[in-house]
């Protein structure tokens, strides 16, 4: 499964959460077939400009975290590690994306661009003034994005319905989160593994938005192409399904 698809079943509930964790990440489904990876002439100002301009800002993880980005995925099957800014849900400015992803070395890979469905309806045709194709965006629906620290120590993480957080008690918004009684809530949707809210490290609400995936790293394949041949994961990864 690609890193564009992913989010989609997450975001159903598809998955279970902890095979989310294992295999999550922050992109959309696949654009359609017939649209190429490779940007177009119009689309190739806003490729070279971001190309250009985004490297400098946030050319570690270091740099991602003092700017008020975190991790939340693990690292997916292209290689891609996540970290989101829960203060940029709307993209306004080319230098503020919505998220960073790195590889396991801390090479910049790449960049999602976002824009509120209760912004825009329908897909955007263009982004900071720049044309970009409509098919390029993907509706993404509302979820919960979570991070609870296991007994072991490592770090899980993974997405749920929102239906079932409030179920559980939760009052999902886009902030961290971290409330006593939004740990709670998490606790009691039964994680494996979560029992005390103590070990939760975030939980927020994802909004319902268009996402815009693009490849910062040169890719043989465009900027907009699921995959990147010049990144390779840093362990074998589960099949795709």
């Amino acid at each position: 499964m690609n890193r564009r698809n992913l989010i989609s079943l997450l975001a159903l509930g598809s998955l279970t959460p902890l095979a989310a964790g294992a295999q999550m990440m922050s992109a959309p489904a696949p654009s359609p077939a017939a649209l190429s990876g490779i940007p177009t002439a119009a689309e190739q100002p806003f490729i070279a400009k971001l190309q250009a301009e985004i490297p400098p800002r946030f050319p570690s993880v270091a740099s991602a975290v003092k700017a008020g980005y975190f991790q939340y995925t693990p690292e997916d099957k292209t290689g891609a590690i996540s970290y989101v800014n829960l203060k940029v849900w709307n993209s306004i400015d080319i230098d503020a994306p919505n998220q960073l992803w790195y590889d396991a070395q801390g090479r910049l890979l790449g960049v999602d661009y976002t824009v509120l469905q209760d912004q825009s309806p329908n897909a955007p045709t263009s982004l900071f003034g720049y044309a970009i194709d409509p098919a390029r965006w993907t509706h993404r629906g509302a979820h919960m994005h979570w991070g609870y620290t296991a007994a072991d120590g490592s770090l899980k993480l993974g997405a749920m319905p929102v239906a079932k957080f409030t179920a559980a008690g939760g009052a999902p918004n886009t902030s961290v989160g971290d409330s006593p009684a939004n740990k709670a809530a998490l606790v009691a949707t039964a994680l494996p593994g979560l029992t005390t809210p103590d070990q939760v490290k975030f939980v927020f609400l994802h909004p319902a938005m268009w996402d815009l995936v693009v490849w910062v790293l040169p890719n043989p394949d465009g900027a907009f192409a699921d995959a990147n041949p010049n990144v390779k994961p840093s362990t074998p990864k589960t099949p795709a399904m």
